[in-house]
């Protein structure tokens, strides 16, 4: 297998573990607010993420790791919310928005220019998500659904930012910026919340496995996989979350989509491979 090919297969792992944590992550905010949550997982695997850490990193590296943990940490924080409000199987899907929305930002940040398909996808995607967030009934937006998006802008810009600044021998300095950022954040945020936890094993198992898998193996897999594919290529690859989302939702939770719901994910899943599944689909240099 080429490196290009184990980078995509590392992407594919994180993104199989970020989607099968969605319910694990929902069932556990019954015993806990969702930024303490938030704050105790990420300060627990930056520690941990130190052990990876080697020398001093350079000046791009610590900025741009600075920001791409900004934007990550702000859009944990309206994923992880918008759970409270929403099912797992919901969140799942519309974080896939940052999908389709990747080429438009890849496309200013490396000077590349958008194609039709890509405004198609948009449009479909689009329509997707009204159709699983707009409830015609009441003629009302499920909040937590509105949450989901915004998370799903933040994560636009993180992916292309991990991208950009994604250094040979200083991509565990990434991942580990990201992650210290993203409980700084959430600390910050702490105050915004009523704050609870109640220590039961359900909350224990839910810290252990979003700790070591979704952040620390995540984010080492997501830092080095990306350095040896392109932004699109990977957003692609992401498409994965979602599905697994759903399946372990569908699986762990008895979640149900309406008619009207799977129509939706179906259109955002549509919009995801209209904006991907295309030849010359890799418009970015890959060592950018």
């Amino acid at each position: 297998m080429t490196l290009r090919g184990r980078g995509e297969l590392a992407l594919c792992i994180a993104a199989i573990i970020w989607g099968s944590t969605f319910v694990v992550v929902k069932d556990a905010l019954g015993d806990i607010s969702p930024v303490l949550y938030l704050s105790l997982r990420f300060w627990a695997a930056s520690l941990i993420l130190l052990l990876w850490l080697r020398k001093w990193p350079s000046r791009r590296t610590l900025l741009g790791g600075i920001g791409t943990g900004l934007f990550l940490g702000l859009g944990m924080i309206f994923q992880t919310v918008a759970l409270k409000y929403t099912s797992a199987a919901n969140v799942g899907f519309l974080t896939s928005l940052y999908i389709p929305l990747v080429p438009f930002v890849s496309a200013y940040v490396y000077q590349v220019k958008t194609g039709w398909r890509e405004v198609i996808a948009v449009i479909v995607a689009t329509a997707g998500l009204v159709m699983m967030s707009f409830d015609p009934a009441s003629l009302t937006v499920n909040r937590g659904d509105l949450m989901t998006v915004a998370a799903a802008v933040l994560f636009t810009f993180q992916i292309v930012m991990v991208k950009r600044f994604g250094t040979d021998g200083e991509l565990a300095w990434l991942a580990w910026l990201q992650v210290t950022m993203t409980a700084v954040v959430s600390t910050l945020g702490l105050p915004l919340e009523s704050y609870f936890a109640v220590w039961t094993m359900k909350l224990l198992w839910a810290f252990a496995i979003t700790i070591l898998g979704a952040t620390v193996a995540a984010y080492l897999l997501q830092s080095w996989g990306q350095n040896q594919t392109t932004a699109t290529r990977a957003a692609l690859i992401f498409a994965l979350e979602p599905v697994f989302a759903g399946l372990t939702s569908y699986f762990w939770l008895g979640e149900r989509l309406t008619l009207r719901g799977w129509t939706g994910a179906g259109l955002v899943l549509t919009g995801v491979l209209l904006a991907e599944l295309k030849p010359g689909a890799d418009s970015e240099h890959i060592n950018k």
